[in-house]
């Protein structure tokens, strides 16, 4: 289900979530002590356009799955995270 996910984060079809990546990233920046959820619950309740672009995303892609086999919520976090670490990485 992961290589799944992978790939449509890869392919999002949504605007912007490099200002998520980014601004998820700026908040682990400023706690560093936080962990990953701490940051994206922060960012989320920010609201603007990151926590927009996430919404846009993840309503988009619940499309791409099945009904019945939809992916664990945790799992895109989980594949977020990895997206936020290469991109932080860049």
């Amino acid at each position: 289900m992961l290589e799944k996910i992978r790939a449509v984060f890869a392919d999002p079809q949504v605007a912007d979530l490099e200002g998520l990546y980014d601004a998820i990233n700026a908040a682990r920046d400023l706690a560093p002590d936080s962990d990953f959820e701490a940051c994206y619950d922060i960012v989320m309740a920010e609201g603007g356009p990151e926590s927009e672009a996430w919404i846009a995303f993840t309503v988009h892609t619940s499309s791409r799955f099945d009904i019945d086999q939809q992916p664990d919520p945790d799992q895109f976090l989980q594949v977020l995270r990895e997206r936020c670490d290469a991109r932080r990485q860049e």
